[in-house]
């Protein structure tokens, strides 16, 4: 189901914003779905409802079994509903026995100054993170070339050090015995 999409003009007075996440077992075919999808569409319209937008997220795995289901195909639905037929929306959604699970959550509304000040908040934090990253990688590679200049200063010992250095040793574990 391709995303859908509707705009508000007014609003009344005693309507929430809502959002309903449900999910329909996957006993059922994409083409069987639509009937599912649209009854509910059908519901929160005739108790006054306007749909705001639609969307079908597909088939996921569930987290875990429900009702002997391991997959489910979600859905999102956003709307305004007067707030006392919510229940009525919620029992409906419940007593249906093709919807697995549901969620009606209450959604608010942000003006557009919350919406740019979102916006800019979140370009400034990708560019402190960015920048941040960019630090990380100098000093990664700062911290790379003193170690490969040690392992060059590292001077050569001969073989006749060695044993001489081996011999001291040798001769000092000898007089502890």
């Amino acid at each position: 189901m391709p995303k859908k999409e509707t705009v508000t003009e007014a609003k009344e007075p005693n309507t929430q914003r809502y959002e309903l996440v449900y999910l329909i077992a996957n006993k059922f075919s994409e083409n069987e779905l639509e009937p599912i999808t649209s009854a509910v569409v059908k519901f929160i319209k005739d108790q006054g409802g306007l749909i705001i937008q639609e969307e079908a997220w597909g088939k996921q795995k569930l987290a875990y079994p429900i009702k002997g289901f391991f997959h489910a195909y979600y859905f999102l639905i956003e709307f305004d509903l007067p707030r006392e037929n919510i229940n009525k929306l919620n029992n409906y959604l419940r007593l249906n026995e093709d919807i697995l699970r549901h969620l009606v959550t209450q959604k608010r509304i942000k003006s557009a100054e919350e919406i740019a000040n979102e916006k800019r908040a979140t370009q400034k934090m990708a560019e402190e993170q960015a920048k941040a990253m960019e630090e990380r990688e100098g000093r990664v590679v700062k911290h790379k070339a003193p170690a490969e200049t040690k392992e060059k200063e590292t001077k050569k010992v001969s073989i006749e050090e060695l044993d001489e250095k081996l011999n001291k040793i040798l001769d000092d574990t000898e007089s502890l015995l």
